[in-house]
């Protein structure tokens, strides 16, 4: 390679591309991302752990196989990186902190599916402790930096993993979701980002999950993050499918897209929503983009009170949450949840409450659930995709309060932050619907960027990734890279 590459302007597909055509090895393509991340990619602190030398050996291992004319993978040669929460082999996992770290010895099944398609996985991305905050910060490795405002976060749980992708540190990511970890610092830090239709994508292998367990989590889900929509596509078609047990008979067949074209396509416009409030700056990038896509031939029309919206809505989210978090507790914190659910004026009472539910109250919420999905299938009668905000507003300044103790304003109301930034995560998820993360570009009163969801019917994860990439073909969205990366 005679000049170097500007990473932050090329996606996955382009560096594909050039590694096609001979413009550029894997292995010189590897090594930019390695000197990048432990260069100047360093001060971001948003990757956490390396393997140059087994990455070093896969790229050599693709240049070779494209040298002989021998098959190759979807994702050959791209340079990867993976959420620490995610086995890794050979690499160290936390979920946050060290004390219950573990050196990996096989990769969990989504990162297999990775690896198999040849793509190059030279690190782990940073992730706040238990992966429980709006924030990427812990005091085993520090805090994450959102690449277009050091003084701003670039989300959690999946931030290192979306300030890498920004950057130019990595071409693409796998992170998790369980209320918004995917969405939330893609939408932050000006990326794209697929939270899948739940077990579309197995997130076995994954803290605090047991990273042995059989069974897959009922309401948090695992998916791409990238530059481009083109990428979340390509990069969804390589980890979606079964794992493990039910990889022995169990196989994967979605639908293919409803849209093929952006005239005619038919948008639901979700932006009034009193349980999950927004600034003007977010409320008028929707509607200026909803303007832009009627004028490219869609019928946009409002969505009001979906199913499952609503406080009710995320009181029913939060007992689900707590029924999934309960199965990884250790056996002292459940006993201690156990006492305070017991006790009515323990502080924590109502989450410990949620925790320790009875099996009957779970199978109910379950049902429940499930008529939440299944009533949103008159919502895809009228529509094809959904826009809503995927955020309530730009990225917030670092807070290093408890997250009990913080405030965020959206619209001059103080909300509690977590509750806010989460609520339109939590409403899609309780729904078990895919969702793309599209960038809306910089706010018009922060210059932050700013991100809002494609929204689409269960089990239909190509109709959203579709739409968004003939978006962006059409130069309506697209990825910027932060000022100086």
């Amino acid at each position: 390679m005679t000049e170097r590459l500007h990473l932050g302007g090329l996606d996955a597909t382009a560096m594909i591309e050039l590694m096609n055509r001979g413009d550029v090895s894997a292995a010189a393509l590897n090594d930019e991302h390695l000197a990048l991340a432990s260069g100047r990619g360093a001060e971001l602190r948003a990757i956490v752990a390396q393997d140059p030398e087994a990455a070093r050996s896969t790229a050599r291992a693709v240049d070779e196989a494209r040298r002989k004319g021998e098959p190759h993978g979807t994702l050959a040669g791209v340079p990867m990186t993976v959420k620490d929460s995610f086995d890794v082999r050979g690499l160290r996992t936390t979920h946050g902190r060290l004390s219950d770290a573990h050196t990996a010895t096989e990769d969990a099944p989504a990162v297999a599916r990775a690896r198999a398609a040849g793509a190059v996985i030279y690190g782990k991305t940073n992730v706040p402790v238990l992966l429980a905050d709006y924030q990427s910060s812990n005091p085993d490795f520090g805090r994450t930096l959102n690449p277009w405002d050091p003084e701003r976060t670039p989300g959690g749980s999946s931030g290192g993993s979306a300030a890498a992708i920004a950057a130019g540190l990595s071409a693409l990511e796998l992170g998790s979701d369980l209320s918004g970890s995917i969405r939330m610092p893609a939408a932050w830090c000006g990326i794209f980002g697929h939270r899948p239709s739940n077990g579309v994508v197995s997130k076995m292998g994954h803290l605090p999950w047991a990273v042995d367990g059989l069974i897959e989590p009922p309401i948090s889900v695992a998916g791409p993050m990238a530059r481009s929509a083109r990428d979340l596509s390509l990069a969804f078609e390589v980890l979606a499918g079964p794992a493990r047990l039910d990889a022995v008979g169990w196989r994967l067949q979605l639908p293919p897209s409803r849209v093929d074209r952006l005239r005619g396509t038919r948008v639901g416009l979700w932006v009034y929503e009193p349980a999950a409030p927004i600034d003007d700056e977010m409320r008028m990038a929707l509607l200026d983009l909803a303007d832009t896509l009627r004028a490219a031939g869609c019928t946009v029309d409002e969505l009001t009170k979906p199913p499952g919206a609503g406080a009710a809505g995320l009181e029913l989210f939060d007992r689900l949450q707590g029924a999934e978090i309960a199965h990884s507790l250790t056996d002292d914190d459940w006993n201690t949840l156990v006492a305070a659910a017991a006790d009515t004026d323990a502080p924590d009472n109502k989450a410990a409450r949620a925790l320790t539910q009875s099996a009957r109250t779970a199978w109910q919420d379950a049902e429940a659930q499930r008529a939440i999905t299944a009533a949103w299938g008159s919502v895809f009668d009228r529509f094809d995709v959904v826009l809503a905000p995927a955020v309530p507003g730009a990225a917030p300044r670092h807070d290093e309060r408890p997250g009990a103790e913080r405030r965020l304003n959206v619209g001059g109301t103080e909300n509690p932050a977590a509750d806010v930034v989460s609520a339109w995560s939590r409403m899609v998820n309780l729904a078990m619907l895919p969702s793309t993360v599209i960038p809306l570009g910089p706010g018009a009163d922060t210059g932050m960027p700013l991100g809002a969801q494609l929204i689409g019917p269960y089990l239909e994860d190509r109709t959203p990734l579709r739409f968004a990439a003939l978006m962006e073909a059409e130069g309506i969205i697209g990825f910027t890279p932060p000022n100086g990366w």
